[in-house]
């Protein structure tokens, strides 16, 4: 059975067929399910290059660990996998990934269009942006799937009713754990400087775990460093490297409220140098220690 997951060029959105998901062995092709795909199936290695899904994507180790390397601007970065974590990369963001070897997945795509749709109550969801995750170890999203897995692999006894509610909460647990809480918006600009910073938003965004640095950033925007350091600190009211400290000291904090990981593993993954430096900052900026925080929001 083929793939039914379409991957298309970043920079043409043009469908490039020589990159395929591999061998599918479920599928819910057949089931007419609204807004949501999924696919279970194996590969003997997977080498996108830079290439995006129109869909909120989800892809799913289902097989052993395994080493999946990514693309994090000229580099390649490597994370180790383990049963049942996901990479979540929202609609149109593009990646290159190395995947060598025989691999097990499942794959979910949910329609941009289904989130509005599906959550009437949230009216300015389609301006509203998403975070790439990368080794999210997410129970309940893992859990979702899973039903809908059992669902796609019994032949849909339960019927669309079933597969809207799950798609549903898939949508609704996507919304409140993976978009952005203080997306930047700049409308006083003139649209030429905004097509300039919003490519640099999504960047940031996108490798907010990852170094950043004042070269990258300027170089996305199409700017020198100078330049682009005053438009940016005119726009968003603060400096490049403010701005990063900011959303990394939110994004972390969603972190603790899930409760998935410790402090100091949560401190590590938004690159600070030690549980000491982040909690300084933490404290500066929510004006409450990472613990007590999480205290709090329980």
């Amino acid at each position: 059975m083929e793939s039914q997951i379409e991957f298309v060029d970043s920079q043409t959105l043009t469908p490039n067929p020589e990159v395929t998901a591999g061998k599918v062995l479920v599928s819910s092709k057949d089931l007419q399910w609204d807004g949501i795909y999924l696919e279970k199936g194996e590969n003997e290695g997977f080498t996108p290059d830079n290439v995006t899904v129109t869909q909120h994507y989800f892809a799913v180790n289902t097989g052993p660990a395994l080493k999946w390397e990514w693309k994090d601007g000229k580099i390649f970065r490597t994370h180790r996998y383990e049963t049942g974590d996901i990479w979540v990369n929202p609609a149109g963001i593009p990646f290159s990934h190395r995947i060598d070897g025989h691999n097990q997945f499942v794959l979910l795509t949910l329609d941009p269009s289904k989130l509005t749709e599906l959550l009437p109550d949230r009216p300015l969801l389609d301006h509203q942006a998403f975070r790439r995750q990368h080794r999210a170890q997410d129970r309940h999203l893992q859990t979702l799937i899973q039903a809908l897995l059992v669902e796609a692999e019994m032949g849909g006894p339960n019927g669309r009713l079933y597969a809207d509610t799950l798609s549903t909460a898939i949508a609704t647990h996507f919304v409140n754990h993976y978009s952005l809480e203080h997306p930047a918006n700049f409308p006083h600009l003139h649209p030429t400087e905004q097509q300039r910073l919003r490519p640099v938003i999504d960047y940031i965004e996108a490798h907010l775990t990852d170094n950043l640095n004042l070269t990258d950033l300027a170089l996305t925007a199409g700017l020198s460093k100078f330049h682009f350091s005053r438009l940016f600190r005119d726009a968003i009211g603060l400096t490049p490297h403010k701005y990063v400290m900011k959303r990394r000291i939110e994004r972390a904090a969603h972190c603790l409220i899930q409760g998935d990981s410790e402090i100091v593993q949560v401190a590590h993954q938004f690159g600070f140098t030690d549980q000491a430096h982040f909690t300084r900052v933490f404290k500066q900026m929510k004006g409450t220690t990472p613990k007590r925080f999480i205290q709090q929001g329980r």
